[in-house]
């Protein structure tokens, strides 16, 4: 079963609970959908396979994206990072959530926000990267976001607007970006819960070494993380959905449920 919700406050995200279809009222872990650049809450295969395990899904659109919204230029990952929170505290407030078994599954830019949250609200139990994007390392074909700040700083400074990704940004985007990257400020030290990276061999060279980048740093924390790469997995690993909803359902039930 499902149903669609929007928030009243912030910036008023959109979203869809699935749960399972025998639901009869009990508490069960939640998992979060946190969806990446110019995405939407929509489900792709791997999370088709996630709605058969016993929990309850819930997936919404960010800022800039979707029915919630709004003017892209004006995205940051900050500001997704608040609106994460902003689901959080919703989940909280309904009687399906086991409050102690919320965890995110963080795709692409989606990871970036997922990660920071982590960082900070102990809430999140658990996290799940795909494509993992730690945020300064984004746009890296065209110089990455501190090339292009340092390219055209006076032009930000005055209020210009530089594009990356085919969206033109004003300087605090390249501020946010850089400056709470989770890399510099967020992962080392900061994140204790589970993290599983899920990485497709077959996804860009940046996401890759994103995913190792991020493992490395937290295993030096002690933290427990697990990498998991699967040959010829694309980008969202749509093409081997059987055999990555495989590795989340062990890893799941081995180190969080």
């Amino acid at each position: 079963m499902k149903y669609d919700f929007r928030l009243d406050s912030g910036d008023k995200n959109t979203g869809t609970v699935y749960l399972p279809d025998e639901y009869i009222g009990e508490k069960l872990p939640v998992l979060i959908y946190s969806h990446g650049w110019g995405g939407n809450r929509g489900l792709g295969a791997v999370l088709q396979r996630v709605l058969e395990k016993e929990i309850a899904l819930v997936s919404f659109d960010y800022f800039g994206c979707g029915e919630t919204g709004g003017d892209y230029s004006l995205m940051t990952y900050r500001r997704w990072k608040e609106n994460l929170h902003d689901i959080v505290d919703w989940i909280f407030e309904q009687s399906f959530a086991d409050t102690n078994k919320i965890g995110c599954y963080g795709f692409n830019s989606g990871s970036t926000s997922a990660l920071r949250l982590a960082a900070e609200d102990k809430r999140i139990k658990y996290i799940i990267s795909v494509g993992t994007c730690i945020s300064v390392h984004i746009g890296m074909g065209g110089g990455g976001p501190a090339k292009l700040l340092a390219d055209n700083i006076e032009h930000l400074q005055s209020g210009g607007m530089v594009k990356i990704f085919g969206v033109d940004f004003p300087l605090d985007f390249y501020l946010d970006t850089i400056i709470n990257a989770p890399i510099q400020k967020h992962i080392v030290g900061n994140i204790k819960c589970p993290v599983l990276f899920l990485q497709g061999l077959e996804d860009n060279t940046f996401r890759c070494a994103d995913a190792r980048m991020a493992y490395d740093l937290l295993k030096y924390e002690n933290v427990p993380v697990k990498l998991v790469e699967i040959e010829n997995g694309d980008h969202g690993l749509d093409n081997v959905a059987d055999k990555a909803s495989g590795v989340i359902f062990e890893w799941l039930d081995e180190s969080v449920l």
